[in-house]
């Protein structure tokens, strides 16, 4: 959704909105003088209607029309909230307010019986019903009639104040199982083209909360962000990501000032749902966005009374400029480079030195330390051991934080602590049933132990949950390639290369696959297109070279590498490939030894990745595998 599209939606709102809410005002505000008239005249009108006749009331209330009044108002009532939620979205007040019109509407019915009971229109004008001949009469009949309005209320204000919340959750849509939802990256509205980090932030904070709702299926930030400033239909979104609904929205911040406008939209019809605009200062966005989300939840007719009782977005931090750099710092992150995560980790930092509670900036560092250590960028101890304090500390400060419990597993795996790691990962799961990455890690986890049925059910429910996910689609191959499936491993790669064309993991793994095959022109050929020189992927050249037959080339490349780790990190690992391709298993295993001092991630595919195999019978290897607690 663009920005001239925004400002359209909102002049329009606004331009119907006032007229509607005047009207509605209007019908719904009887004043309580003419109800004490009504029980006055009714008090003294003498009709003679008998109570223990039911029959006789009944006829009574025919002829004076009460039912054709009671219908009527009916639809009324209806055709008033119909348009009185759009009206209170559009003036910004409480959502309160619509259980106070409920209330003024039930009011309603007993004034119309009586009006319906003594008045009669005919030919035009307004006059006195004449009297039956029998009994009921005075303070009685007051009752009665207020009786009978009462009922006809009864039904409304038992719905809205009963059952409402009680009711199922309707699916958003034909065809989906449970009310689901894609948010699209919101549209920065600021004046600085350099606040798009806060707006994607916003975004993300926004999917966060909502994948606490309980019952609502919520696509995942890199499903939703793959549509970021692309002309699609919401439908077409909705088919790709299997959601029912769609929020869009924008965010525009002045100094302390800050709006977001919102709005869900249905994939079916394009119908909107429901929209709001939230003018607030900076300080309360916490509260900004668990109000969005409620809203929301109410909007797909979502339960939030149990087990929603706490806030669904906490106040993680009372700093403004403390969640803005932790901002900045996952717009870094996001990127997957080792530049990206070097200048991550700055801002994290700058966020913590602000407010050290801050959980999720610990979170923040702990993921990008991870990353580096993994990447190679820096040693993996070293990336390890500040990962792991950091994920220690956010779940010192809050351990109902998924993604500490995830942080944390990343490091303890690559210590070779599966048990502990699985544990922390069913715990993150636990926490968000939703958290996409934490079942593909706990896929992984499971893959490298071997257990790949188990890992392929958390992939597959990974991607249900997140199904235009690059990292899970081509783990998808990752495993097949793992069980000696090339063919499939071959043709899953392609499509998860299809994705992100530039990715360069997907890449190293393809090659990987075509050199187990003997295809290693076109291994050769996929990795020509890795733009980043990094040691990971000259080495993977290198072992492909030496399976090839291209010793010479390998060489050079070995020597190349070689002489790089005097000033920057070789993987041990990668080093070791290279020795056993060139087939000095003496020289590999002494590189494997040192990788398993430096906690290499390599040696977390020991059990399961192919390039192994031909130092596999080797005894070394067995009794490596032991190290690692893989056998």
């Amino acid at each position: 959704m663009d920005e001239e599209r925004l400002r359209l939606i909102e002049r329009t709102r606004q331009d119907r909105i006032v007229p509607l809410a005047r009207a509605s005002v209007s019908a719904v505000c009887v004043p309580m003088s003419m109800w004490r008239h009504c029980i006055g005249r009714c008090a003294r009108f003498k009709t003679g209607v008998s109570l223990v006749n039911p029959a006789s009331l009944f006829g009574e209330s025919k002829r004076r029309r009460v039912f054709r009044a009671l219908i009527g108002y009916g639809i009324a009532a209806f055709a008033v909230l119909q348009i009185i939620e759009p009206v209170m979205h559009g003036l910004r007040w409480p959502e309160d307010v619509l259980s106070y019109v409920v209330v003024a509407l039930a009011v309603g019915f007993p004034i119309i019986v009586s009006l319906a009971w003594i008045f009669d229109v005919k030919a035009g004008r307004i006059e006195r019903t004449g009297s039956a001949e029998t009994s009921l009469r005075g303070v009685r009949l007051s009752l009665v009639l207020v009786g009978i309005g009462a009922l006809a209320a009864a039904p409304g204000l038992i719905w809205n104040f009963f059952l409402r919340d009680r009711a199922p959750a309707q699916p958003a849509v034909a065809g989906t199982a449970t009310p689901s939802i894609a948010v699209l990256p919101f549209v920065n509205m600021s004046r600085e083209s350099g606040d798009e980090y806060f707006s994607d932030g916003i975004t993300e904070e926004i999917i966060n909360a909502l994948t606490n709702v309980e019952g609502l299926h919520v696509a995942s930030r890199t499903s939703a962000f793959a549509f970021k400033g692309k002309d699609v239909s919401v439908r077409k979104i909705g088919e790709e990501l299997g959601v029912g609904t769609v929020l869009e929205g924008s965010v525009r911040r002045d100094g302390n000032a800050l709006r977001i406008v919102a709005q869900l939209v249905s994939v079916g019809d394009g119908y909107h749902l429901w929209s709001k605009t939230y003018d607030r200062e900076l300080k309360n966005i916490f509260a900004v966005e668990d109000e969005l989300a409620r809203s929301i939840a109410g909007a797909l007719q979502l339960r939030l009374l149990r087990t929603q009782a706490r806030p669904l977005v906490r106040e993680a931090t009372a700093s403004v400029e403390a969640h803005d750099l932790y901002l900045r710092g996952r717009h870094f992150w996001n990127k997957r480079t080792a530049d990206g995560l070097t200048r991550s980790i700055a801002l994290f930092q700058r966020a913590v030195d602000l407010d050290p509670g801050y959980a999720l900036a610990h979170v923040g560092l702990a993921d990008a330390y991870g990353l580096l250590g993994e990447y190679g960028a820096i040693r993996a101890i070293e990336g390890d051991t500040k990962a792991k304090a950091h994920a220690l500390k956010a779940l010192e400060i809050d351990d109902s934080i998924a993604e500490a419990h995830a942080s944390l597993s990343l490091v303890l795996d690559r210590n070779y602590d599966w048990a502990s790691s699985e544990r922390e990962l069913k715990r993150a799961i636990e926490l968000k049933p939703g958290y996409a990455m934490a079942h593909h890690w706990y896929a992984t986890i499971l893959d490298c132990q071997g257990r790949v049925d188990e890992g392929r059910e958390q992939t597959r429910i990974g991607l249900q949950l997140d199904p235009t996910s690059l990292i899970i689609n081509m783990s998808v191959g990752v495993t097949s390639y793992e069980s000696r499936e090339y063919d499939v491993a071959i043709e899953q790669l392609k499509q998860a290369l299809d994705l992100d064309p530039a990715f360069p993991v997907t890449r190293h793994y393809l090659a990987l696959v075509y050199a187990q095959k003997g295809r290693f022109a076109d291994a050769l050929a996929v990795l020509e297109k890795v733009t980043e020189p990094t040691p990971r992927y000259v080495g993977l050249r290198a072992y492909v070279l030496a399976t090839s037959g291209d010793e010479a080339t390998a060489r050079r490349l070995l020597a190349e590498l070689e002489q790089r780790s005097k000033n920057e990190y070789v993987q041990a690992g990668v080093l070791a490939s290279i020795h056993m391709a060139l087939g000095d298993a003496d020289r590999a295993f002494a590189f494997l030894d040192k990788a398993y001092a430096e906690r290499d991630w390599s040696l977390r595919e020991l059990k399961v990745n192919p390039m192994w195999d031909p130092i596999r019978p080797d005894p070394r290897f067995g009794a490596l595998l032991k190290r690692v607690n893989l056998e």
